[in-house]
């Protein structure tokens, strides 16, 4: 009999990198997450079911990446990208054997070339360029679960109102739709950022005009969706308003629990806690599976063609003293830490399970990113799991929607406001550092009102709804969170800042070819010109429709 059920959540997301730069940063980012972990969870997901074995994890695709990864100009760029890496391993190899590098060596440089060289050959042969389109037949088949999420990526509980918060789940349910032919049934919140009916987070920054009247779970009910993920200590910290509350707050954390924001509310969905105490083992950084010295080594490339050829060995030494890969001994070491979480979440679910009367499920969201691009050897560590969960038989793998149908929520809970941040806070999206940015699309988002205002539907014509659906692309593209998180972090807060101004610049013509628009509502030969180009290159979001913005949910 099983003791308890696993919902894996793997969340998928990189911001609009496509015709916006290349390399260090740029659509490069896109083919690396592709071809290092989108690929390999694929190839692992099609062998665990030709075995008969059903991984039956939720995967979220955030729908500025779908957008992305749907585009021709993508499946051009990334067949570049793998030949290009196969090329630079061959003049690697052969660097090695003149210099004479040694056996190892040059041994690496062979793999790598074969490596890059099969993700190619599935992208073009099993894929025929579709990523979307395999993770949606695996859906159809009842393999997994694709969650929805907000458009591009942004960090709900600062948005200047709730108009732009209704704005983006909205194009985000729609974008879902038009991907993978139906509507999303759970959904990822961009940084696991929440906030309840009457929150006041956004109000130093805009004043009280930003005070909340409803809450994430009522505007994701008004369209449709049943439940997400929140971060551990937010159901720690909420208001429980059942016997719930006789539980302990372990039990608690391993059950499903029904958010709203008041004990008589009329809107609600179903929350699942990432459960830190097993999340920790994989994505601590100092205790992690992840940091053991087999498996290789991130930071560390060649100079000459960027690729890797460390393994971890002590992620407390320098540089310098890394020594080679061994690809065998990462594989074995994948096993055996797949083995030992297996077992550690047996016995977990099994202590809940044998103490209380309730049937236990853990929830572990992840960011995808870690499986194959943080840690190269994530995606074997998951096929590995899933095989060693099914043969024991005790846990049983749930999706989020299996979730929602066959374990009740435990209570009613009011959670406050928080994130998957810094103290589970809102950091680092809240920093000071970037006030200027959210006043900037607080002021971008006053602007656009006014205009509509004065340009009211009776008098547009298609010239005015090209430039406010545009309008409306680019003030998306600035409020992705990804521009803060990398200014505050630090990693790559040139390109992020540089990417803000741009939109921010673009919004603000677009605004103003509004105002030259002739008495025929026609644009001037270079307005048309600059229209038609940001229509090419920020390319997002075919369906979006004006009268979303002008009329919230």
């Amino acid at each position: 009999m099983a003791v308890g059920a696993l919902t894996l959540v793997l969340h998928s997301h990189l911001p609009y990198v496509l015709h916006h730069g290349r390399f260090p940063h740029g659509s490069e980012w896109l083919c690396e997450a592709v071809a290092e972990c989108y690929l390999p969870l694929l190839g692992g997901i099609r062998r665990l079911v030709r075995r008969g074995l059903l991984p039956r994890w939720t995967l979220e695709f955030s729908p500025v990446l779908c957008e992305q990864l749907a585009q021709p100009a993508f499946r051009v760029l990334f067949q570049q990208y793998c030949r290009d890496k196969m090329a630079a391993a061959r003049d690697d190899e052969l660097h090695f054997l003149r210099y004479g590098y040694g056996e190892q060596w040059v041994r690496l440089a062979r793999f790598w070339q074969s490596w890059y060289a099969a993700r190619l050959e599935e992208f073009l042969e099993e894929y025929r360029g579709e990523i979307l389109g395999a993770f949606a037949r695996l859906q159809e088949l009842g393999v997994l679960e694709l969650a929805g999420s907000a458009a591009t990526h942004a960090y709900l509980p600062l948005l200047p109102s709730e108009q732009a918060v209704a704005f983006q789940l909205r194009v985000g349910v729609e974008t879902y739709r038009r991907h993978f032919r139906r509507a999303p049934d759970s959904f990822w919140l961009p940084e696991c950022g929440y906030y309840p009916a009457g929150d006041r987070t956004a109000v130093p920054l805009y004043g009280e005009m930003a005070a909340r009247m409803r809450g994430v779970e009522e505007w994701l009910a008004r369209l449709g969706v049943g439940g997400f993920v929140v971060e551990q200590q937010l159901l720690e910290r909420a208001q429980v308003w059942t016997d719930a509350e006789a539980l302990s707050p372990t039990v608690r954390l391993l059950q499903p629990q029904w958010c709203v924001s008041s004990p008589d509310a009329g809107y609600g969905c179903t929350v699942l806690a990432r459960y830190q105490l097993l999340a920790a083992r994989i994505w601590d950084a100092r205790t992690g599976y992840p940091g053991d010295g087999d498996y290789l080594d991130f930071h560390k490339r060649h100079y000459t063609s960027w690729l890797r050829y460390w393994r971890v060995t002590d992620n407390r030494l320098d540089m310098q003293y890394k020594l080679l890969y061994v690809p065998e001994w990462a594989e074995g070491k994948a096993r055996q830490h797949a083995e030992h979480f297996a077992e550690l979440v047996v016995t977990t679910l099994a202590q809940v399970r044998h103490s209380t009367a309730l049937f236990p499920v853990a929830c572990l969201p992840f960011d995808t990113e870690l499986f194959g691009h943080w840690w190269f050897e994530g995606p074997m560590f998951l096929e590995h799991l899933v095989e060693r969960l099914t043969e024991a038989q005790q846990v049983e793998l749930w999706t989020f929607r299996e979730c929602r149908q066959r374990v009740g929520p435990a209570a009613r809970v009011r959670l406050p406001a928080g994130s998957w941040g810094k103290d589970a806070g809102h950091e680092p999206w809240g920093n000071p550092q970037v006030w200027w940015m959210w006043h900037a699309v607080a002021q971008a988002e006053r602007q656009l009102n006014e205009l509509l205002r004065r340009f009211p539907a009776p008098r547009r014509t298609p010239v005015h709804d090209r430039l406010f659906c545009q309008a409306l692309r680019e003030l998306l593209l600035m409020q992705a969170s990804d521009w803060s998180f990398l200014v505050v972090t630090g990693s790559a807060r040139d390109y992020a800042e540089q990417r803000f101004t741009f939109h921010a610049q673009d919004f603000q013509r677009l605004l103003q070819l509004l105002e030259q628009l002739d008495e025929r509502g026609e644009l001037r030969p270079d307005g048309e010109a600059f229209l038609q180009a940001l229509e090419q290159r920020d390319a997002l979001f075919p369906e979006l429709r004006l009268h979303w913005w002008e009329e919230p949910l």
